[in-house]
């Protein structure tokens, strides 16, 4: 083999060294980059699908039932009210109890005020934008029905959005492995809250 020859298979050996590194560097960032993207935008709508969440367990509480729409859901924590038994006094100490000086009484108060008072809210907590996906020209998913269980109806609930919705502009085919990873462990493909089959009422992250 002549010197030139051997240095052309060297120096194209090494162009192909070369690029197979870039290659593998750049699959190993873009791996990387939407890993890190996917976990922002999953905390975001995680916040608020744990927000709604305690907003159907208030509407359950009242009505035996989920809402099905964010516009009733919604309105609920906007318009109605949820009672509770406040207490003046010591309710213990009969001496203040016979003096007037300690009682019970029923007290109304709004849905979102109630529920933010008992820190049942998160710091972000917005009505407003409660029912959309973030950073997305998109509304979660909200669904509510029942099941039969030991002869009672058990009310159920599920709220939402898939992969496709949330990811949209990222890498498809990292999109299309997130949705097959999530179509296995929790047979929806996205983040999901409450099932509305089933009788429970945990995110599928969990």
């Amino acid at each position: 083999m002549n010197k030139g020859l051997k240095l052309g298979i060297e120096i194209g050996l090494g162009v192909v060294i070369v690029l197979l590194a870039y290659l593998s560097y750049h699959s190993v960032m873009v791996d990387l980059k939407f890993g890190e993207e996917k976990a922002r935008r999953q905390a975001l709508v995680i916040e608020k699908l744990l927000d709604a969440r305690e907003l159907q367990y208030a509407y359950e509480a009242k009505y035996s039932k989920y809402a099905d729409t964010w516009d009733e859901l919604i309105r609920f924590a906007k318009e109605d009210s949820l009672e509770f038994t406040k207490t003046i006094g010591d309710i213990e100490d009969s001496v203040e109890v016979a003096e007037g000086r300690a009682w019970q009484e029923k007290v109304r108060i709004p849905v979102s005020e109630k529920l933010k008072s008992d820190s049942l809210l998160s710091a972000n907590f917005n009505l407003e934008t409660l029912s959309k996906v973030p950073g997305k020209d998109a509304t979660f998913e909200i669904a509510a029905s029942s099941i039969s269980s030991a002869g009672s109806k058990i009310p159920t609930f599920q709220m939402g959005v898939t992969w496709d919705v949330l990811l949209s502009d990222l890498d498809h085919q990292l999109v299309v492995n997130a949705k097959e990873y999530s179509r296995k462990t929790s047979k929806y493909e996205g983040l999901r809250i409450g099932k509305i089959d089933e009788a429970s009422t945990e995110g599928n992250w969990q």
